[in-house]
């Protein structure tokens, strides 16, 4: 009897978790939405100096933040960042980093301030050092960068601090250290904070209780198809949107696409990552981009547990980007711009 009242138990607090799942994958719990959805871009850093005309375009996509990018440099297997110097773009320098900022936040956008490490010969997730005496100095170096990005944010009234940026193995040995930065952080500056984790490695990081938000940089493969259809993506999301949604309901944080994107490519929604360097006139698909985001939005924006998105990637020269002609990321002057707009709109 009481090994039959033990299973009946079970079984019911299974039943339980599903139908809670269930309702807030389906949005079924709407007190605890989050109204003012996050509607984001993420600049493209200029090479040269700009004005801040560059904002009206954001504004008329009806999106109210922006993600402002540095970059750090530094190599495979060396411990040492480079920032700040006169090899780099000039919106990568701390001047036009502060400007751009200045800029947004004067014409009445939000800013997420989210710092990049560009490693030459590799990808960042992969980056990784064999000792402790060189992650320490790899640690001081990262956390002098961060000290920097962060008087910058206070001083221009920064809405949110990111941490880093699909550091995929840094983050799991070094855990403690990206903690400690966090409280660091936060004992200066009094903005929300996040970290940008890689869609493949987003449930293992450590510290997500140590922020505010749960920050995915969301490139999930979903259909191979050249031109997949809106009820195919969405359907492809269901699998995904369940193990971000058991974060949520472990962390109770809300979920934020620190990145996210599609080219206007063939096969869009696939492994965007081996396809990230074909040239930008060829195998132009800008139905495939329009599917893309049109499933993502009816998949996740009325979402309860969803924060928003700051979309990849918008030039600061809007006249020139993109276009009919182009493949690349940014749906600026394509057909997904106005996608993006009205859903955008509804807030």
């Amino acid at each position: 009897m009481a090994s039959q009242l033990h299973i009946a138990t079970r079984t019911c607090g299974r039943i339980m978790r599903f139908c809670v799942v269930f309702a807030l994958l389906f949005g079924w719990f709407s007190g605890n939405a989050f109204c003012d959805k996050i509607a984001g871009v993420s600049v493209v850093s200029p090479s040269q100096k700009v004005d801040g005309s560059w904002v009206a375009s954001v504004k008329k996509l009806n999106a109210g933040w922006v993600a402002v990018m540095p970059y750090a440099m530094g190599q495979a297997g060396s411990p040492k960042l480079r920032f700040d110097g006169e090899f780099q773009w000039w919106g990568e320098k701390f001047e036009g980093i502060q400007t751009i900022i200045h800029d947004a936040k004067q014409q009445g956008l939000k800013v997420m301030l989210k710092p990049m490490v560009w490693v030459h010969g590799s990808w960042v997730g992969a980056f990784d050092l064999k000792t402790e005496a060189e992650w320490k100095l790899w640690e001081s170096s990262y956390t002098s960068y961060l000290d920097r990005l962060t008087e910058i944010a206070i001083a221009e009234g920064v809405d949110m601090i990111c941490i880093g940026t699909e550091l995929k193995i840094a983050v799991q040995k070094r855990a403690k250290y990206f903690a400690q930065l966090t409280d660091a952080i936060r004992l200066k500056y009094k903005g929300k904070v996040t970290y940008a984790a890689n869609w493949d490695d987003f449930l293992t990081i450590k510290f997500w209780d140590k922020l505010d938000y749960i920050g995915i940089d969301a490139y999930f493969p979903l259909v191979e198809a050249k031109l997949p259809a809106v009820a195919e993506l969405k359907l492809a999301w269901v699998q995904h949107a369940r193990k971000i949604l058991s974060l949520y309901l472990a962390h109770k944080k809300p979920i934020l696409f620190t990145e996210f994107g599609y080219r206007s490519i063939d096969l869009c929604c696939w492994q965007q990552w081996e396809r990230e360097n074909l040239p930008h006139d060829q195998e132009v698909n800008l139905q495939g981009q329009v599917n893309a985001y049109q499933a993502f939005f009816e998949s996740f924006w009325d979402q309860p547990w969803f924060a928003g998105v700051f979309l990849w990637q918008w030039y600061t020269h809007h006249e020139r980007a993109g276009g009919l002609k182009n493949s690349d990321f940014t749906p600026q002057n394509k057909p997904a711009e106005k996608v993006i707009s009205s859903w955008f709109g509804k807030g």
